[in-house]
């Protein structure tokens, strides 16, 4: 049951609370009804400058990936008392100038029970190693061309293979269930004290993982300390004939080295979707223009959480979420029956 909120009334509070939603594509709803009823709601298609407008104008500023909020846009005087972004990764917020500023930041990072319904990106991670190793979009691009050459895209299989999840947390305990569904033995590395040995069978190093399994899947956070946690070290001992999986952060992989890697034949092939300094991606880019003539090299744009049902879900929970924040900065008060489902 959804609780309910209501707007102060006294001396203090003059007006209603005033929410931004800068990606407003396809936004839940039912999250719009919620958050109308303790705030005003704008969604309005935003570029920079008007990011830049929005936190001068408005109490909360919602978006997705589509902006990188920086120093720079939060110099000069402020209204915005809380970002809001429906994701778990927030290396496109500086969190250290938000603090300065007394921004809080409303995401999904932490909400672990809530997450565990939110599925998408598990079930791309399976999708782009089954489309990898099946040479599923280059097969599906030869018949475009008006070919039918079955034996050209002789692919390989899943089973009784090695998968080592690199993190197993929430989303590598999900993504490990579903590769076990297809017969594999799955492996993992991760320090954690409270590894789930339920899970993955665990290796102590990261390098150990990686000569050992036939496909690798990224599932790490992303900080300062594990940028770059795949470099030339780490593909210098892959598996021979491995493939790389990265649905997690593109800063966690050197891309110089894992172009390298590709280009040398020392990793069979990856499969992105994410890159490093998106969503500022072009043609240019030297794994993009790489994957135009390499079908072992399949990238798509940050589509994970991309789906109907985790925008559904996790807009409307986010957006109680910001009601209890704006309540516990004062902007409303809020009185709730029952927990947010």
């Amino acid at each position: 049951m959804a609780p309910s909120f209501s707007v102060r009334t006294d001396t203090h509070i003059s007006m209603l609370p005033r929410i931004l939603i800068a990606e407003p594509l396809d936004f839940s709803p039912e999250a719009v009804r919620l958050l109308e009823t303790s705030a005003e709601v704008t969604l309005r298609a935003t570029d920079r400058a008007g990011l830049a407008a929005a936190f001068r104008d408005f109490d909360v500023v919602w978006f997705r990936l589509g902006h990188r909020v920086d120093r720079e846009l939060l110099a000069g005087p402020l209204r915005c008392r809380i970002l809001a972004t429906p994701v778990t990764g927030l290396d496109h917020i500086d969190l250290a100038a938000c603090g300065e500023r007394g921004i809080r930041v409303v995401s999904l990072r932490g909400e672990t029970r809530f997450l565990e319904q939110v599925r998408g990106t598990a079930e791309l991670t399976l999708a782009l190693t089954l489309a990898l190793l099946r040479r599923i979009h280059a097969a599906a691009a030869d018949v475009e061309r008006g070919g039918w050459n079955r034996d050209s895209f002789r692919g390989r299989e899943l089973f009784s293979r090695t998968v080592g999840l690199v993190g197993v947390g929430r989303l590598g305990r999900i993504v490990a269930s579903y590769f076990r569904a297809f017969g594999m033995d799955v492996a993992g590395y991760d320090p954690r004290p409270d590894f789930p040995y339920d899970a993955a069978r665990r290796v102590e190093s990261l390098v150990d993982l990686l000569a050992q399994s036939d496909v690798v899947s990224m599932h790490v956070s992303y900080d300062a300390s594990t940028r770059h946690l795949i470099g030339r070290k780490e593909l210098a001992a892959i598996k021979p004939g491995a493939v790389l999986v990265n649905t997690s952060r593109g800063g966690l992989v050197d891309e110089s080295a894992l172009l390298e890697s590709l280009q040398s034949g020392t990793l069979a092939g990856a499969a992105l979707d994410v890159l490093d300094g998106e969503p500022r991606i072009t043609t240019e880019h030297p794994l993009v223009a790489y994957a135009r003539s390499c079908d072992r090299l399949l990238i798509v744009p940050h589509i994970g959480g991309n789906t109907v049902e985790s925008f559904e879900k996790t807009e409307y929970y986010l957006a109680g979420r910001v009601i209890e924040t704006l309540a516990s900065l004062a902007l409303v008060d809020c009185s709730s029956a029952g927990s947010i489902e």
